[in-house]
C-alpha cells in the first residue's frame, strides 16, 4: 500500500534554507504516515524524491533522494548533485554551474504487504453437464450444448462447438475450439486453426 504528499516548493537550491527543506520533508512524511496507518498497519519505508530543472527549462526531472542524509547542512548541495547526476544520465549532459530549481517535493510512504490475497480455489466436483442446447449459426443452423459456467469443475475440459452462459456473459467455442476451467474458475480457451 502507498501513500504519496507532495508540495510544491519553487526556489534555485543555492538560495533555500537546508532546514526549513529537511523540516519540510520531515512534516510530508509525518503527514503521509499518519493517513497510511488509517488503513495499515505494519512496517514501512520511505521514498523521497524532488522535481528538479535548470533555471530555463520548462520541464522537471523526477530525482530519487533516498540515498541523501536530510541531517546534514550541505542537503540542498546534495540534492543539486543528485539532480546533476540524474539529468546527465537521463540527457547525457549537466550544467552544475546553472542553478538546480526545486520545484516540487515528494514523499511515498509504503506499506509492504505481506502476501497478496489469493483467489480461493474451485472445490473439486464432478465435470458439470449441458444444461441443454442452443441453436446458434455458424456458416449453417445448428445445435450445440449450453453449459452454466458456476457449475464448471476444476480442470473440465469442453471442445467446441459449445456455449457457455453465465449472469455476465457468454462464450462460445467453435468448431476446434478447446476450452479448460482453471483451479481458480478462470476459462482458459485454446483457439483452434480455421
Amino acid at each position: 500500500m502507498r501513500f504519496e504528499v507532495s508540495r510544491t516548493h519553487i526556489g534555485d537550491a543555492g538560495r533555500l534554507d537546508g532546514a526549513r527543506v529537511s523540516r519540510l520533508f520531515a512534516e510530508m512524511e509525518t503527514e503521509a504516515r499518519a493517513r497510511l496507518a488509517a488503513a495499515f498497519e505494519g512496517p514501512v519505508r520511505i521514498q523521497r524524491s524532488a522535481d528538479m530543472r535548470y533555471g530555463e527549462q520548462v520541464f522537471e526531472v523526477g530525482v530519487p533522494l533516498d540515498h541523501i542524509d536530510f541531517g546534514k547542512p550541505d542537503l540542498l548541495q546534495q540534492m543539486a548533485d543528485a539532480f546533476h547526476a540524474r539529468h546527465e544520465e537521463l540527457y547525457t549532459y549537466s550544467l552544475k554551474d546553472q542553478e538546480a530549481v526545486l520545484v516540487n517535493a515528494r514523499v511515498a510512504v509504503i506499506g509492504a504487504l505481506p502476501a497478496l490475497p489469493q483467489e480461493p480455489a474451485l472445490p473439486a466436483r464432478p465435470a458439470a453437464q449441458p444444461r441443454g442446447e442452443r441453436r446458434i449459426y455458424l456458416g449453417a443452423w445448428r445445435e450445440v450444448p449450453a453449459y452454466n459456467f458456476d457449475a464448471l469443475a476444476p480442470g473440465q475440459e469442453i471442445a467446441g462447438p459449445a456455449i457457455i452462459e453465465s449472469a455476465t456473459t457468454t462464450v462460445l467455442l467453435r468448431p476446434g475450439d478447446r476450452m479448460c476451467t482453471t483451479p481458480f474458475g478462470w476459462l482458459d480457451v485454446a483457439v483452434g486453426l480455421r
